[in-house]
Parts: C-alpha cells; structure tokens; sequence
C-alpha cells in the first residue's frame, strides 16, 4: 500500500510505503501522485519506507522505476527529498537511488522524524550530519 499526503502551505509532500509493493504499485502510485492537483516540481518529499517490506524488490524492478521517475516525476533542482529507508542495510539502495537522479536534494535517514526535521529546516538552518546527495541548491 502507498499513500500520499500533500501539503501546500508547507510545500511538502508525505508518502508512506507500507506493507510489500510490486513495481507496478510504486509505478501507479507514483502516477497518482503526479496528477493531484495539488502536485509540484518544487514540492519536497519525505518518502517514507519504515513501514515497508522490500525484500521481493529486484535490481531489475529498482532500474526500472529509477527510469520511471526520471522520464515522469519532475522535481525542482531546489526541492528536498528524504527517503526513509526500511532498515540499515537497506541503506545503500537508497543511497544508490538518490545518487541516480540529477535533480533535487536527496538525504537518506534510518528515521521518519529526523527525515521530517530535515525537510522543514531552512535553506541556511544548521543542518542534520550526513552526506547529501543530488543536485546542490544556488547560494
């Protein structure tokens, strides 16, 4: 099951993942996503996998979506988008997803809040400890 929730006044987006989806669910789910209306390339994201059991997820099914979204899912080069991974040595599929896409900001965390805390800093707030990912904001 994945489920979407879209802030606006807060430009952000909440996407839970629970139980195990196929590609074709994250694909749909996905699709559904970008036609809210309330839908934005600037939106940030927190995508959140705590929930989730991945262990059916192929290398091949992770390419395909990774190809997916970057045909499909428009992101701003200036949004954040934090992916909460499932557990620990789930890490690194995430990591190798969000090095995957050229646009937006990308953070791996191990937990929802700190995703959360994340997301809703400032452009010049001190930020969490971590490697981030993606493209860098302007100055």
């Amino acid at each position: 099951m994945i489920e979407h929730t879209i802030i606006p006044a807060k430009n952000t987006a909440y996407i839970a993942i629970k139980q195990s989806p196929n590609l074709e669910t994250f694909i749909q789910a996905a699709r559904i996503f970008i036609t809210d209306p309330d839908y934005s390339p600037d939106l940030n994201r927190i995508c959140d996998f705590s929930q989730a059991d991945l262990s059916h997820v192929t290398t091949q099914d992770f390419m395909q979506f990774i190809e997916f979204a970057v045909a499909e899912i428009k992101l701003a080069p200036t949004a954040k988008v934090a992916l909460v991974a499932p557990s620990q040595n789930k890490r690194g599929i995430f990591e190798q997803f969000a090095n995957k896409i050229d646009s937006g900001i990308f953070r791996v965390f191990n937990e929802p809040e700190d995703a959360m805390i994340w997301i809703n800093q400032g452009p010049h707030e001190e930020d969490l400890p971590g490697a981030t990912t993606g493209a860098t904001p302007p100055e």
